[in-house]
């Protein structure tokens, strides 16, 4: 296959500033997945040498627009970092060949072909509501109301500041760049904690955070995610200081090498990078999320896991597929040999079910330790011996009631949710879909896998009913 011109342009730029890319690896364009890093023939990459070095010099992100001043400090000051950074790509598209990252931007999906970047928030109508009654809804209305405010607010900010004197760039700086911006951050940028040395939190203004904004990595942003790859990225100071992407995999010539963008459910996946992992018997990434009644109403910035949702998952939480499930639980549950779970648990984060036992307790003026007696009396083992038997169904009369209130609470929150699914599903009528666009196949197949985790979970409750 012939190399791609702007791949070509962006490899040699980066290693002309101290890039290094693996001799046995080279930059493929997947027909699936793009762009990707890919073992040439005939060799082999073994598990933790480096794929790719990167001098940090060359990131892209709100670090640059203060370094360089090229916004007034009001408009700084009084935009959020994250914002700015996006701004900032803005700019240096504007600018063309003339920009230091031109190699790099030129082979980003370009801001006029807006079916090459566009996450689902930004999709057109007809396929956006296709997405309406699932689980990333919410998340969808949300993303565009900020990205919306977001541009208003600068835009009134830059003719206020900068009209005068750069009148063509406050023009220029449109709502679909923008969004592009916005995109190009959600899909390929990384936290500066965990790319950046150190020393660049010394560079940051007063009351700004490391993690209040995110960095955009040049030919290092190419790995495409794999969540099963254990991948590291590490930071090596010297003259240059350098982010490396190491993974703990051996590779045979032709495959392709892999990113870890750390655990995230098909939903995320969805609306911050524009695709989900398909299921296999090895691995499934289909979850439900389910928002907390005290929760905030969005994670702290740099937090990935939002500490203010649960998941419901496609398949028990203790099946070896559920990779995420199992890892984003905090309270791990272990029942005794021949004691099995209660199917209206199996599905649910245990975290879940737990909080709305203790939550109905404290309601009627009782708690767990109350509610179910043990016959441990130290500490965490107590707690672990009413945990086992909550989820066993093993109770004394007494806590009946309160345990049959939280399988109901549960169950009627999964039918809640397969109702907004029902309400607002689609008929496509057969020989149609082959007509679809890749984003309404794609919102189709998400309502698929909400309706495969929310009646599989409804499923697992009946086997509790004798």
């Amino acid at each position: 296959m012939a190399a791609n011109p702007r791949i070509t342009t962006l490899v040699q730029w980066a290693s002309s500033h101290g890039a290094v890319l693996n001799n046995h690896v080279e930059v493929h364009n997947d027909p699936v997945t793009g762009f990707s890093f890919r073992v040439k023939d005939g060799h082999v990459l073994p598990a933790w040498e480096t794929v790719v070095s990167l001098p940090t010099s060359l990131s892209l992100s709100y670090l640059n627009a203060v370094s360089q001043g090229c916004f007034h400090p009001e408009l700084v000051s009084k935009t959020p970092p994250h914002v700015v950074g996006r701004l900032f790509l803005v700019k240096e598209y504007l600018r063309g060949k003339d920009s230091f990252w031109w190699p790099y931007i030129q082979a980003l999906p370009q801001p006029d072909d807006k079916a090459s970047w566009a996450l689902a928030p930004f999709w057109p109508k007809d396929e956006a509501e296709l997405l309406e009654g699932t689980n990333v809804e919410v998340g969808l209305e949300k993303i565009r109301r900020d990205v919306k405010r977001e541009y208003e607010d600068i835009t009134n900010l830059l003719r206020l500041y900068h009209a005068e004197k750069e009148g063509d760039f406050v023009r220029a700086a449109t709502a679909q760049l923008y969004q592009w911006a916005y995109c190009i951050f959600s899909s390929r940028s990384f936290r500066p904690s965990l790319v950046l040395s150190p020393a660049a939190i010394e560079t940051l203004p007063e009351g700004v955070k490391m993690d209040d904004f995110s960095v955009l990595l040049p030919l290092f942003d190419i790995g495409n995610h794999d969540m099963t790859v254990e991948a590291r990225w590490e930071l090596r100071e010297g003259d240059k200081n350098a982010c490396e992407l190491k993974v703990g995999k051996e590779y045979p010539a032709g495959q392709q090498v892999f990113n870890n963008y750390s655990m995230k459910t098909n939903a995320e996946l969805l609306l911050g990078y524009g695709f989900m992992i398909p299921a296999t018997e090895e691995l499934h990434n289909d979850y439900t999320h389910v928002r907390k009644r005290t929760a905030p109403a969005a994670p702290a910035a740099g937090v990935t896991v939002d500490p203010g949702e649960y998941y419901i998952s496609r398949r028990p939480m203790d099946d070896p597929s559920s990779l995420l499930g199992r890892n984003r639980q905090v309270l791990m549950v272990e029942l005794p040999e021949g004691r099995p779970m209660l199917g209206a648990f199996r599905h649910v984060q245990p975290d879940m079910v737990w909080d709305i036992f203790c939550t109905l307790a404290e309601s009627q003026g009782t708690s767990a330790s109350e509610l179910i007696t043990t016959e441990k009396v130290v500490g965490r083992e107590e707690e672990r011996e009413r945990q086992q038997k909550l989820f066993s169904g093993a109770v004394d009369e007494e806590c009946g009631p309160f345990l049959e209130q939280t399988v109901a609470i549960i169950q009627h929150k999964m039918l809640q949710e397969l109702e907004r699914l029902e309400e607002t599903e689609v008929e496509i009528v057969d020989g149609d879909e082959d007509e679809l666009s890749g984003n309404q196949k794609l919102a189709l197949e998400y309502r698929r896998r909400c309706r495969a985790v929310l009646e599989n979970a409804l499923e697992a409750m009946e086997t509790d009913i004798e």
